[in-house]
């Protein structure tokens, strides 16, 4: 038996993704491991973490390892672009990699505090959307002017205004939660979710799909199996995506990857047809309890 600890950095994507090797870490070490990152939560709850850390490099409890260990999968042969990142962390970390390896986020511990948020909107029946992001959830600052790192990744707003519309046309009984931070976009006949993105994941699970981009969206469903719609834009869903989402790229048919088709720079990529994004909605708005997999063929 060992006393493994990792130290995982990035953002909740990455954080998210490696929840799936947790297992097979804790069948190699012999038991639970420990983890150092600054997205706790990502691992809260877990039955195979012994402990959780953001503080100090140095804490007690990390020096009594028996080994420590760290990788960045974008350093590595990830660069590529032939690795999904889960398949990416499981080379680095010498781990047989598996169809059935998916993110796990154990969130249940806030499905009172979820329902309640629920219940104080007069939400009954809801679907999600995330149409921009790149803003850290870690000391934001809802005063803050929103300022996307990477804007190549957000629908504009203009399109996804004709998505949302759609919706509310075929499905007027249905409420749009907004999952984007405050200080980003806001959209008429939705409502901007406030809570923290533990509890967005515990909502995900009763949703009736969801509509995103390369987001917290997109990864959380992995966890909750809740099929939705992806827009990509300069990343490639072959790496960061899953395949019980429907997922779009500009250049390419729904699920049907195409690198010969792919330039990172080119900003057209994320100008997926509004029309298109809401009839894939509709095509999976019904489907529950996939078999989800990161694995692309």
């Amino acid at each position: 038996m060992k006393l493994n600890t990792y130290f995982i950095e990035g953002g909740v994507g990455k954080c998210v993704a490696f929840t799936s090797l947790i297992p097979k870490l804790v069948e190699k070490a012999g038991q639970k491991i420990q983890i150092h990152t600054p997205y706790v939560d990502c691992f809260a709850h877990n039955p195979g973490i012994l402990n959780v850390f953001d503080g100090p490099f140095n804490h007690p409890e990390i020096l009594k390892s028996d080994n420590i260990f760290y990788c960045e999968p974008y350093k590595s042969n990830f660069i590529f672009g032939t690795e999904h990142l889960i398949k990416s962390y499981c080379n680095l970390f010498d781990v047989k990699y598996e169809e059935n390896l998916v993110p796990k986020l154990h969130t249940s511990v806030y499905k009172d505090r979820a329902n309640s948020w629920l219940r104080k909107n007069n939400i009954v029946n809801y679907m999600m959307i995330q149409f921009s992001g790149g803003q850290p959830p870690l000391g934001w600052n809802a005063n803050n002017v929103y300022q996307s790192f990477n804007p190549a990744r957000n629908y504009p707003p203009y399109l996804a205004s004709q998505v949302i519309n759609k919706i509310k046309e075929k499905y007027p009984s249905l409420t749009i939660i907004d999952c984007t931070l405050t200080n980003e976009p806001t959209f008429k006949d939705t409502i901007k979710c406030d809570e923290q993105y533990f509890v967005i994941h515990e909502m995900l699970k009763q949703a009736e799909g969801f509509i995103g981009i390369d987001s917290c969206l997109n990864h959380f469903s992995a966890s909750t199996g809740t099929s939705g719609v992806v827009v990509w834009g300069n990343t490639r869903w072959t790496q960061f995506g899953y395949t019980h989402n429907i997922n779009l790229h500009y250049f390419m048919e729904p699920n049907q990857w195409n690198e010969s088709k792919y330039v990172d720079v080119d900003p057209r990529n994320v100008m997926i047809d509004p029309n298109i994004v809401f009839n894939e909605y509709v095509k999976v708005r019904d489907i529950k309890n996939l078999s989800v997999s990161c694995l692309f063929k």
